[in-house]
């Protein structure tokens, strides 16, 4: 479920501003108490009313959705400055799943009456649902119109406990509870709130049911909400197999809960259940088609139908078939380093397979992970369940995938470890220390964003870490979240001995950050943000105070590139690199430095016509900085092999380092650019052939036989001189039934092969 505004709405958004008649308050008192007459009541009110916005209302309640979208067109046709129909017309395409047409209409009910305590209240529903910053001034807007609305302090309340401060939403919610003036559906909602927060502190679990449940299924018996609230807490701190339990138990009591039905079906798929899931999901769009999740999570279901599930004791693999025979191989190694070495790092162990989904459109994955498109995170994990983009859904200029999946498995770790307990800045922070100390590109580069927020002080401190994750303040403070969490952890590895593995221990008992840092280090949280603060000074304060003249000396570089002043783009990258020496993103100066070096040679390489020294030697041009073309070439072949040693992975810069290192006969440092290459761009034949050249000539023959396997299963055009490839690496490893095998299949597509019959006959001799 992404939000309670499906649940919210069915419940207290319904409950209508006064008494537009008797009959229809008769009939909401009947729905309220989950009376099976209501509907009868409300077809006898359609049968009698003319007023379209009380039909429209009818329709609404019994799920003619439709029919009520005509009623409240026809209505506001009647009555178009009313801004308390516009707003509930909203509240309907928002129950619809229509946040764009609801957001459009609570604005125009606003525009008509800027205190429209519907208006408000549905504009703050729709940014709890989206986890916005601005849902806390939306909803003291409305307090401050009236303090004492029901609907609005509900919704005051749960934004409290999604922050995890339970004691001031319970004193809000027991009020409610406890007034005679809270309308029925608003009181039940209290109720449910409570019964999370009750959930959320440990109080109640899936078998030990809050004592909440039974005062609201006294009021309602089929108020399937009491549990799916509770539920979608479960979910948002990732606790996937409570809220299953949670949301059949809301399903059993009102089969017809749409919403819970659809959220059931995402969270058995959350938990590989993906069957049970299906069944689930087929239900919710039987009674709901409007809702795009359930539609696009069906579709889903059959593109993974067609994709290989690949099972072994460490590993279940889902991927493309396309892409099985590559992607296999790169992430079975991360897995089976992660058993080995991550896991043990944090006194754990990894009992069950990890369950790895690869999607070849980011789109499919952006379903599997939230129900729409046009998410953008690249993975997610669900406990042992990892899903995300594989290296086909972007391109490598814009990501790392393999570091991304060994970021996700070390969620898997501090998850399983902590059976789910552990605070989202941890987990996310224990991941990112893991992808840059001991990922595929370890790296100790942050992003400009993140030295720009820590120059202005708009860090935060660990107990309140998490809200840069949930609900961000400024843009770009999400990614400033992850950055910050993962050198926290850097700095608590560094600095406490096993302190990490110590924080994830009380973890494992707590949900508390304050205890898990008092218990796990021994210090307070404000001691720590302190030591972390000068850690942080010392490690990045000077990049952060330099960061504008790095940006203008690294732009200044590539203009004089641009201008072929090569001498004034190596003074301008030098000067950059100087300033951050570590940064490894986009506009980087070591690749300026090492393109103006490159270029420079070229330029003034020696020729016929060019001036010699007595020696016979080039005599270098000023433009050049004065140094020979060979060591101008060598200096740039530095620059890039720096640039990879510090976690750079800009492919074509990668690509033009291996030419330039195996140009220079250096083979060493090609293999080992060219292998990361081939792991950031798997899905290229040429990585794989080149890799596989480099592998034999430096003598690595096993290497070069898996690289030439990898290529043949890219089915290349030049399918035959595959086959000749891997009969070749065979040969060398004296393998000769195995390499005649393979020629004849190079023979059979190409029976004149010349150099296949060639190989053929010195095997047969």
């Amino acid at each position: 479920m992404k939000g309670l505004s499906a649940v919210l709405i069915t419940v207290g958004l319904l409950t209508l501003p006064g008494a537009l008649s008797a009959a229809i308050d008769e009939c909401h008192a009947l729905d309220d108490h989950g009376k099976s007459e209501a509907g009868t009541c409300y077809l006898n009110l359609l049968s009698a009313e003319t007023d379209d916005g009380i039909r429209a209302e009818a329709y609404w309640r019994l799920n003619e959705v439709n029919r009520a979208n005509a009623a409240f067109r026809r209505a506001i046709d009647a009555k178009p400055d009313d801004a308390e129909l516009r707003a509930r017309w909203g509240l309907l395409f928002l129950s619809a799943h229509q946040a764009a047409d609801a957001e459009a209409l609570f604005e125009e009910a606003l525009s008509l009456d800027p205190n429209n305590l519907t208006a408000l209240a549905g504009q703050a529903e729709l940014l709890l649902d989206r986890f916005a910053g601005a849902a806390q001034s939306t909803i003291s807007r409305a307090l401050i119109v009236d303090p004492m609305h029901a609907r609005t302090r509900v919704l005051r309340a749960r934004l409290l406990l999604e922050a995890g401060n339970r004691d001031a939403a319970a004193d809000i919610l027991l009020d409610l509870v406890a007034s005679s003036a809270t309308p029925v559906r608003d009181r039940l909602d209290a109720m449910a709130l409570l019964a999370a927060a009750d959930h959320m502190s440990g109080i109640a679990t899936p078998e030990l049911p809050s004592p909440w449940v039974i005062q609201a299924l006294e009021i309602n018996p089929r108020f399937g909400e009491i549990h799916a609230v509770p539920a979608y807490f479960y979910v948002i701190t990732r606790r996937y197999r409570e809220a299953v339990a949670l949301l059949e138990a809301a399903v059993a009591l009102d089969p017809e809960h749409w919403d819970a039905q659809l959220a059931l079906g995402t969270n058995l798929l959350r938990v590989n259940e993906l069957e049970a899931g299906q069944e689930h999901l087929e239900r919710a769009y039987s009674g709901d088609a409007f809702n795009a999740e359930t539609v696009n999570m069906l579709r889903l279901l059959d593109t993974l139908d067609g994709y290989d599930t690949l099972i072994s004791e460490r590993l279940i693999l889902r991927t493309h078939p396309e892409e099985t025979a590559v992607l296999t191989r790169y992430v079975g190694e991360l897995v089976d380093l992660a058993h080995e070495e991550m896991a043990p790092r944090y006194g754990f162990r990894l009992e069950r397979p990890v369950v790895i989904e690869l999607y070849q459109h980011h789109d499919d994955f952006a379903v599997r992970t939230a129900g729409l498109p046009g998410i953008g995170i690249l993975g997610a994990t669900f406990g042992d369940v990892v899903v995300m983009d594989g290296p086909s859904a972007k391109p490598a200029t814009e990501w790392d995938w393999l570091s991304t999946v060994w970021h996700e498995v070390a969620h898997v770790v501090t998850l399983n470890a902590t059976d789910n307990l552990v605070s989202r800045w941890f987990s996310e922070g224990v991941s990112v220390y893991e992808e840059q100390r001991f990922g595929p590109s370890p790296s100790s580069s942050v992003p400009f964003e993140f030295l720009k927020a820590m120059a202005e002080d708009r860090l935060l401190g660990v107990a309140e870490l998490d809200n840069g994750f949930m609900r961000p303040q400024y843009e770009g403070q999400i990614g400033v979240s992850y950055v910050q969490a993962g050198l926290l952890c850097t700095f608590i590895a560094d600095r406490y001995e096993d302190g990490l593995r110590r924080v994830l221990e009380v973890y494992a008992t707590t949900t508390d950050t304050v205890v898990a840092i008092q218990e796990g280090l021994g210090l307070d949280p404000a001691d720590l943000d302190d030591a972390f603060g000068r850690w942080l000074e010392e490690n990045y304060g000077f990049a952060a105070a330099n960061l504008a003249d790095y940006q203008t000396s690294a732009q200044a570089a590539f203009a004089a590139i641009d201008a072929k002043d090569w001498g004034e783009a190596r003074q301008q990258a030098e000067r950059a690199i100087s300033l951050y020496p570590t940064y490894t993103g986009p506009g980087n100066a070591r690749l300026a430095l090492a393109r103006a070096l490159e270029l420079a040679a070229e330029s003034t390489a020696p020729n016929p016509a060019a001036p010699m020294d007595r020696d016979g030697a080039f005599t270098p041009g000023e433009q050049g900085g004065g140094e020979a073309p060979a060591q101008q070439a060598s200096t740039a072949r530095q620059a890039l092999l720096d640039y990879f040693l510090i976690g750079g992975r800009n492919p074509r810069a990668l690509r033009d380092a291996v030419a330039l290192f195996e140009a220079a006969g250096e083979g060493e440092h090609a293999h080992t650019i060219q292998r990361t290459l081939t792991r950031l761009e798997p899905m290229r034949f040429d990585h794989h052939a080149r890799l596989g050249a480099l592998a034999t000539s430096l003598g690595h023959h096993e290497e070069a036989l898996s690289e030439r396997r990898l290529a043949l299963a890219l089915k290349p055009h030049d399918l035959a001189g595959a086959h000749y490839q891997v009969a070749l690496a065979l040969n060398t490893l004296g393998r000769k039934d195995e390499a005649t095998r393979a020629l004849l299949q190079a023979l059979e597509i190409a029976p004149r092969y010349p150099e296949g019959l060639q190989l053929l006959r010195e095997i047969s001799r």
